[in-house]
C-alpha cells in the first residue's frame, strides 16, 4: 500500500506543479506586453523554486522520518491556504521585468511549488528509509510523466476549455488532493509501525559533499537548450501555452526516459544524431524564419531532443546510490538554476540575439567531445577525428554565417521585450535602412531621400494608406497608433494632423529617433507614450481624454502580435477611446496565425463593419483591416480595393477573452 500510494502522491504532485506553470505565465503576458520573455523569467522562477524545493528535502532528510512526514504535510496544508495569494508587489517593489514576474509568481505559488518539487525526492527518501530497499529511480520517470501528462494537456483541453479563473481553482481542488493523499500515507505508515520503530535517522555524513561537476555541467545544458529553444520559437510564433509547453514536454520526457533504466541511454548510439543536431542548429539560428510555423516546431523540438537525450543520459550514467539521492537531486537543480540564470539574466546583457542557442550547442558538443576521450578507451583514430573536425567545422561555419548575417548591421540593442538591429542594405538594386525587430522588418527609409520607398507595409497601395486617405478627407486626423517601428505612419499626418504613438519597447524608439527621420520631418504634433498601448490607453480613459478619430494596432514583437491586444475586452477599450465614427485599424501581417477569424466574431460583438485590404505585388506584402460604423468612411472605398472576407464559424474558439483565448485553432501549419 505505501508504494501504490507513494508512486500516485508523485505522479499527482508532478502533475500540479507542471499544469501551474503555464497557468500563471499566460496570466502574467498582458502585464508584461505579451512578450516571449515573460515565459523564460517565468523558468528561471521555476527553476529556482525546484532548487529550494530539492534544498528542503535534502536538509528534512536529516530529520527523523516521523518528523519528516508531519513537517512536510503540514507546510502543504498551509500552502493550500495561502495560494493564489492577491497581493500585489507593484505596489511596494519596483523591479525590472525579469524579476518582478519572479516576485509576482512567488507571492502566487512559491510554497506550494517548493513543497510540491521536493515531493519525487522526499517520497523516495522515505521508501528506502522504511523498507531498506534500493534507490527507487525510475519513480523519478514516474514523476516526469505526471509532467508530461500536465503539459500536453494543457494547451489541448485545459486552456480552450476553462477559463483562467476555472483553472485555477481546479488545480486548487488538485492540491487539496495531494494534501488527503498525504495524509492517507501518514495513516499507512503509522498503521504498519513504521513510524513508531523508526529511530532517529540523521545522517552522519556531511551536510554538503563535493559534487561531480559534470552534474551541474549538464542540468545547466540543458536548460539553457530549454529556454533557447523557446524564445526562438516564440521569435516568430506568438508567445502561448503550445509554445511553452512543447520544448519542456520534450525536456522532461527526456528525462523519463533516461533515468526510467541506465540501459536506455548508450552514448556511442546518439554520436551521430548529435552532430547532424549541431548544424541543424546553426540553419535554424539563422534561417528559422523562413519555415513555417509546423516546420519550426518539428526541427526546433527534434533539436531539442537530441540535446537532452544527451544531458540527462550521461546525468543518469553518472547517478549515485542511495547516501547521496538527494545531494544528486540537489546538484541537478543546481545546474538548471544555473542555465536559466545566464539565459533570462546574463544572456540579454550579454548578447544582441539570441546567442544563448549557440552557447549550448557548443557546449554540448564540447561536453560530449571531453567524455568520449576521458572516459572511452580504444577510440579509433577516425572516430576521434570526426569528433574533432566537427567541433572545428561547426565553429567555421557559424563564424562564416555570422559575419555575413550582420554584415549590414548599424546598432542593435537586447532587452526583455526582444532585440532590434538597424541594418543599412546597399545592394545594387536596393539601398535602404531597416528596423528588424526579432527577425521582421518593422520599418525601413531610402538612404538616398528622393527614392521612392514601395517595398513596404505603408506605402500608397496599401490598407493602412487608402484608410486614412479617405479619413483625411472627412476631416483633420487624430489618431492613436500602437506600436512605434520605425515611425514610418508619421508621414501620413500633416500641420493639422495629431499622432499619437504607443511603444512598449524603449530600444525602438531609440532607434527610431536615432536612426530614422520620420518623427522629426513629420509636420503633424507628434507625441510618443513608452509602456504598453493597453495600460496606457486604460489610463487615458480614466483621464478623460479627447477622443481620436482613428486607432491602429500595428504592434508586433518580430512577427509576433501580443494576443492581449486581441482580446475582447481590448476592444471594448478602443471603442472607449474612439469617437462615434471612428476607424480601428489592425495590421494583421503574419507567416503564422490566421487572425482573421478572431476580427470577424468581434465586428459582430461590437457591430462593426469590417474591411479587409490585401496587398502582394511586393516583397513586404501587407494585410489591413479596418473596423468602422463610419459610413461615408464606407461608402469612399472602391471595390477593387478590398479582399474578400471568407466567413469563418467557428465562434466558440474564437470569441477571445481575457480569460479564454488559444491561438492553436488559428496556427497556419
Amino acid at each position: 500500500m505505501q508504494r501504490i500510494l507513494s508512486t500516485f502522491i508523485i505522479f499527482v504532485s508532478a502533475f500540479l506543479l507542471f499544469q501551474v506553470q503555464p497557468i500563471l505565465s499566460k496570466q502574467l503576458l498582458p502585464e508584461f506586453g505579451g512578450g516571449a520573455s515573460v515565459w523564460s523569467s517565468s523558468l528561471f522562477f521555476y527553476q529556482g523554486m525546484l532548487l529550494l524545493g530539492y534544498l528542503y528535502a535534502h536538509l528534512l532528510s536529516r530529520y527523523q522520518l516521523k518528523n519528516q512526514l508531519l513537517t512536510h504535510t503540514v507546510l502543504v496544508l498551509l500552502s493550500s491556504i495561502i495560494t493564489f495569494s492577491h497581493l500585489d508587489v507593484t505596489t511596494f517593489l519596483l523591479l525590472c521585468p525579469t524579476t518582478l514576474v519572479f516576485a509576482k509568481l512567488f507571492v502566487q505559488v512559491g510554497l506550494a511549488f517548493i513543497l510540491l518539487s521536493a515531493t519525487s525526492v522526499l517520497l523516495q527518501r522515505w521508501y528506502i528509509e522504511s523498507t531498506h530497499s534500493t534507490v527507487p529511480y525510475h519513480w523519478y520517470s514516474l514523476s516526469n510523466l505526471g509532467s508530461l501528462l500536465a503539459l500536453m494537456s494543457y494547451p489541448f483541453i485545459f486552456e480552450v476549455t476553462l477559463s483562467i479563473n476555472e483553472q485555477k481553482h481546479y488545480w486548487i481542488v488538485g492540491l487539496i488532493t495531494y494534501c488527503t493523499l498525504l495524509l492517507c500515507l501518514l495513516y499507512v505508515l503509522f498503521r504498519n509501525g513504521t513510524l513508531i520503530k523508526q529511530t532517529a535517522t540523521a545522517q552522519k555524513n556531511r551536510l554538503f559533499v563535493k559534487p561531480n561537476v559534470l552534474w551541474i555541467a549538464f542540468s545547466a545544458t540543458s536548460s539553457i537548450m530549454l529556454i533557447a529553444t523557446t524564445q526562438m520559437i516564440s521569435t516568430n510564433i506568438p508567445p502561448m501555452p503550445l509554445v511553452w509547453t512543447l520544448p519542456l514536454a520534450i525536456y522532461l520526457l527526456t528525462f523519463s526516459y533516461t533515468f526510467a533504466s541506465v540501459k536506455n541511454y548508450n552514448r556511442t548510439h546518439w554520436a551521430y544524431l548529435l552532430i547532424l543536431s549541431v548544424f541543424a542548429g546553426l540553419i535554424m539560428f539563422f534561417l528559422g524564419s523562413q519555415f513555417n510555423a509546423l516546420a519550426q516546431l518539428l526541427i526546433y523540438g527534434f533539436i531539442l531532443f537530441i540535446v537532452c537525450m544527451i544531458c540527462h543520459g550521461e546525468l543518469r550514467k553518472l547517478a549515485p546510490d542511495g547516501s547521496q539521492l538527494t545531494v544528486f537531486y540537489l546538484y541537478i537543480a543546481l545546474g538548471g538554476v544555473i542555465g536559466s540564470l545566464f539565459s533570462a539574466l546574463l544572456a540579454p546583457v550579454l548578447f544582441t540575439q539570441i546567442t544563448e542557442y549557440i552557447v549550448a550547442l557548443a557546449a554540448i558538443l564540447t561536453l560530449f567531445i571531453y567524455l568520449q576521450f576521458a572516459e572511452t578507451e580504444k577510440l579509433s583514430v577516425l572516430y576521434k577525428a570526426t569528433l574533432l573536425s566537427t567541433l572545428l567545422v561547426w565553429g567555421a561555419s557559424y563564424s562564416y554565417l555570422f559575419i555575413n548575417f550582420n554584415q549590414y548591421n548599424l546598432a542593435s540593442e537586447r532587452n526583455f521585450y526582444g532585440y532590434v538591429t538597424v541594418k543599412d542594405i546597399t545592394t545594387p538594386d536596393l539601398a535602404e535602412r531597416r528596423l528588424i525587430d526579432g527577425t521582421t522588418i518593422h520599418g525601413s527609409q531610402p538612404l538616398d531621400q528622393h527614392t521612392e520607398l514601395k517595398n513596404s507595409y505603408y506605402h500608397q497601395h496599401t490598407g493602412i494608406a487608402k484608410s486614412l486617405s479617405a479619413l483625411k478627407k472627412q476631416e483633420n486626423l487624430n489618431i492613436g497608433i500602437v506600436g512605434l517601428g520605425a515611425g514610418v505612419l508619421a508621414k501620413f499626418g500633416d500641420k493639422h494632423d495629431r499622432i499619437r504613438f504607443y511603444e512598449l519597447n524603449p530600444a525602438v524608439y531609440t532607434m527610431a529617433t536615432s536612426y530614422f527621420s520620420y518623427l522629426q520631418d513629420s509636420p503633424a504634433q507628434i507625441e510618443v507614450a513608452i509602456g504598453d498601448g493597453r495600460i496606457t490607453l486604460t489610463e487615458e480613459v480614466k483621464n478623460k481624454a479627447p477622443l481620436m478619430n482613428a486607432l491602429i494596432i500595428d504592434a508586433f514583437s518580430s512577427d509576433v502580435i501580443p494576443t492581449h491586444l486581441l482580446t475582447e475586452e481590448a476592444f471594448s477599450l478602443y471603442w472607449q477611446r474612439l469617437t462615434r465614427n471612428g476607424l480601428l485599424i489592425l495590421h494583421i501581417s503574419n507567416n503564422h496565425i490566421d487572425l482573421m477569424p478572431v476580427l470577424q466574431i468581434h465586428s459582430k460583438r461590437f457591430n462593426k463593419s469590417l474591411l479587409k485590404f490585401k496587398y502582394t505585388d511586393t516583397q513586404l506584402g501587407s494585410e489591413w483591416v479596418v473596423l468602422t460604423s463610419n459610413q461615408a468612411f464606407l461608402n469612399s472605398i472602391a471595390i477593387t480595393d478590398l479582399s474578400p472576407v471568407t466567413p469563418y464559424s467557428k465562434t466558440r474558439i474564437t470569441q477571445w477573452t481575457d480569460q479564454k483565448h488559444s491561438l492553436i485553432p488559428l496556427l497556419k501549419l
